[in-house]
């Protein structure tokens, strides 16, 4: 296996999402049980639609609606509990107040920050000390190389393509990924539609992210660009 130019440009993969191990316990007020108890089965269809809606649309780069992401979600942290600038909150991309000062100082393209309120699920005091932002990456853009990574099954392959359509990256392996020279063109962050769970960085953001210490909470692995 040979990389062009690996030793010179890398991209950076912010693996949290597609870690099971640090997903935060965030959920939207009405994708709770306890909400749904108290609602018509009209709204409860309506809740379970937004959560499917939400899930694919940020996994295939589209821009979310007020009404599929909603605005006050439940994080039950203690008050000692330090949270990261960027936080998987319930499988969804989540960062501060301070993490996107430092990414809009970069070229987001058509990235959007949606507001969140976190409470306590009795929603009587605020879990974080500052203002969280539902990160909606817009920006798409192939990474290539996806079918010369093994046969359908291979366990030693870093993406699973027994779906056909999309891969599912394995988590730990990201660092085997190659991203192909054409993605380097664009915005300072993208994802790819075809590798759900991916967030792809421009080493200029990371290095920006890292000056700013605000690179914790990311999952941050180098990924070269070349070809397989």
């Amino acid at each position: 296996m040979t990389h062009e130019d690996s030793d010179a440009t890398c991209v950076w993969i912010a693996t949290t999402v597609n870690n099971i191990n640090v997903i935060e316990a965030v959920i939207r007020k009405e994708y709770t049980p306890q909400w749904r108890e108290r609602q018509s089965p009209e709204d409860v269809e309506w809740s379970k639609r937004m959560v499917q809606e939400a899930d694919l649309g940020w996994k295939r780069g589209e821009l979310l609606t007020k009404e599929q992401i909603g605005s006050l979600w439940y994080y039950n942290s203690k008050v000692e509990y330090h949270t990261a600038p960027f936080i998987s909150g319930g499988g969804y991309p989540l960062v501060s107040e301070a993490a996107k000062s430092v990414l809009e100082q970069f070229d987001l393209g058509d990235t959007v920050f949606h507001p969140l309120t976190l409470m306590d699920s009795t929603e009587n005091h605020l879990t974080t000390s500052e203002r969280y932002y539902f990160l909606n990456v817009c920006n798409k853009r192939p990474m290539g190389n996806y079918n010369v990574l093994g046969p359908a099954g291979d366990v030693r392959s870093p993406l699973s393509n027994r779906y056909g359509r999309t891969y599912l990256p394995r988590s730990n392996q990201e660092a085997q990924l190659v991203v192909i020279p054409e993605a380097l063109g664009g915005p300072d962050i993208w994802l790819d539609p075809k590798v759900p769970k991916l967030l792809f960085l421009s080493d200029h953001l990371v290095s920006g992210l890292k000056d700013a210490q605000m690179d914790k909470g990311w999952g941050l692995v180098r990924c070269p660009v070349g070809r397989l």
